[in-house]
């Protein structure tokens, strides 16, 4: 197990974010004290956070968050990390794999610490809102969800920003830098978010009951049920007049640039 002052140094370097220091430290071929320091960072700020969402539904749901966001991150990690690898090859972000994997991990270990640090605001302002059930409940939900929105995005834009300046330098190129980071975020968010659909519920609505995972984890997907919320949303009439021509257009934005990136590769 790493030692204090061990953990203070890693803690000390990952929060300055110099992207210098970064990588070199990337560059050390066995830097396990490193890894294993940012696999902690992630499990306990997560854990924390976690809590803090889950905690106004009630306690054991703040438990049962607190699992899965740790769990979450990994996930996306273990799915993405070949991918990402094969993406910074191909735009040229001169990182190996390992290094990839590792940059993706300093990225999630910053975000993990600055939702961790920033969960006993977040604890404060449930254990200051009405219960569920209770007159009021309805309006502190929607508050509550506006702020934990806003602490995952401020926590994301700062960890996405050292990731950033990290590939730039290892590339030498500013757009090199912007080119991966978009395609890793990409395949991020679109994996990420599929992930967080199958593991629900983190909020916990207080209509359903408090469970680990819902009944059917995997009837459907994140995307099917945006789209029956859009669609619901919209007169049907509408819908069908102008269901065909979003298709058409989004196939004629997609296969062009896929054609590109395919043709790239090979």
């Amino acid at each position: 197990m790493p030692t204090s002052p061990a953990i203070h140094q890693q803690l000390k370097t990952l929060v300055q974010g110099d992207p210098l220091v970064l990588a070199d430290r990337l560059k050390q071929p066995n830097d396990r004290l490193a890894s294993r320091f940012l696999v902690l960072a992630i499990i306990v700020g997560c854990a924390a956070y976690g809590f803090a969402i889950g905690l106004w539904r009630a306690p054991l749901q703040g438990v049962f968050v607190a699992v899965k966001m740790p769990a979450l991150i990994f996930l996306t990690l273990l799915v993405n990390g070949l991918i990402n690898g094969m993406l910074g090859l191909l735009l040229g972000s001169g990182m190996s794999f390992r290094q990839t994997l590792r940059a993706c991990l300093m990225s999630f270990a910053i975000f993990s610490l600055i939702v961790g640090s920033l969960s006993p605001i977040a604890i404060a302002v449930v254990l200051d809102a009405p219960r569920p059930g209770t007159p009021g409940a309805a309006d502190w939900y929607r508050a509550i969800l506006l702020t934990h929105t806003t602490i995952i995005a401020f926590a994301g834009i700062v960890a996405n920003h050292k990731l950033l300046r990290l590939i730039q330098t290892f590339s030498g190129s500013t757009a090199t830098g912007w080119h991966t980071l978009f395609a890793w975020l990409a395949g991020n968010l679109f994996v990420g978010a599929q992930l967080s659909y199958n593991l629900r519920p983190f909020f916990g609505n207080p209509d359903l009951p408090i469970q680990f995972l819902r009944p059917d984890p995997f009837d459907g997907s994140f995307y099917e049920s945006v789209g029956r919320l859009v669609l619901a949303s919209m007169p049907q009439q509408i819908v069908h007049q102008l269901g065909p021509w979003l298709f058409l257009l989004l196939a004629c934005l997609v296969f062009p640039k896929l054609s590109r990136a395919i043709r790239r590769w090979l």
